[in-house]
Parts: structure tokens; sequence; C-alpha cells
């Protein structure tokens, strides 16, 4: 006899499965697991065998992605340019 076909289940309140969370912070569902691996990305629940991504931390990381924070440390990471030197002058001896 053949299975009946399951109904989604809908995720918990407050939080969206991964196409969806996908979908609303304009990342495909491969990055989204590839930045979730390299602990980059937003936090996520396992719920059963489904990752469920709170909403918050979405808006939260896309807002965070959008907008960084100017970094103190970086800022002083940078050389001052170097003085220019002119080669194969042809200046008079």
């Amino acid at each position: 006899m053949p299975r009946k076909p399951k109904k989604p289940v809908p995720p918990p309140a407050g939080y969206l499965w991964t196409p969806d969370a996908a979908r609303r912070i304009g990342l495909s569902v491969k990055t989204l697991w590839n930045y979730r691996a390299l602990g980059r990305g937003p936090t996520s629940k396992p719920i059963g065998r489904k990752l469920a991504w709170p909403i918050e931390d979405l808006d939260a990381w896309l807002d965070a992605e959008m907008n960084p924070k100017p970094d103190a440390d970086r800022a002083h990471e940078s050389r001052p340019a170097e003085p220019r030197v002119r080669r194969g002058s042809r200046a008079a001896a």
C-alpha cells in the first residue's frame, strides 16, 4: 500500500526552516549551511531532523552583515603610503 504524502510540519513560533531562512536573508541554502559549518552565520537549533533558525537571530545577523561596526584595532594595521621614487629619470649629470 502506498504511503500518504505527509503534510509539511510548520516550524515553531518565531523560527523558520532552512529554505525559508535562506530566502529571508538572501542566501542560497548551500551557503547558509556552509556559513553554519564555518561558524560565520546565524545560530540555528536542531528540531528533530531539521534545523530551525530563530527569526530574531536571522535579522540581527543580516543587520550586522549590512552595517559592520568599525574595528579600532584594524584601523591601525594599515601602513601609510610609501613615498614615490622616480626610477629611470634622465637627470643631467
